[in-house]
């Protein structure tokens, strides 16, 4: 089943949104990994931010793509996944108690949720995952 109009221009509007911005911190933090926190264009540090960026690029260059072929539930699960990971960015942002990087992921994982909701990504209750051996699939 096909998304609505409105929920695949909502999706399609945070994944763009999220390629973006995501994308500026990727440059950043490569052109300038001690601009997030005081000796961060030491060595060790670059090296890492050049890890993280290869990791987001390949996964900003699927969103891209998934959004380019229409595959609206992939889209969907990336959304998600990508949720998650801002989750986890808040809870960062609160422990080392910084209101910027608390509030700015919480936002961006309620849209992202959100989207990925309206594109079909739906949580299933624990046991309901399908087959389950030789007694085959739960109604």
């Amino acid at each position: 089943m096909v998304p609505s109009v409105n929920a695949r221009r909502f999706g399609g509007l945070v994944a763009l949104l999220t390629v973006v911005t995501s994308g500026y911190f990727t440059v950043s933090s490569l052109v300038d990994p001690g601009g997030l926190v005081p000796g961060g264009d030491q060595v060790a540090p670059r090296t890492y931010a050049a890890y993280m960026a290869a990791r987001s690029i390949v996964l900003l260059g699927g969103m891209v793509w998934l959004l380019a072929i229409r595959a609206w539930r992939s889209l969907g699960l990336l959304l998600a996944l990508n949720g998650a990971v801002q989750i986890v960015d808040a809870v960062i942002g609160a422990v080392h108690q910084q209101v910027s990087q608390t509030i700015g992921p919480l936002l961006f994982a309620t849209a992202l949720l959100t989207a990925a909701r309206l594109l079909g990504v739906r949580a299933r209750p624990l046991g309901r995952a399908g087959s389950t051996g030789t007694h085959g699939p739960h109604p």
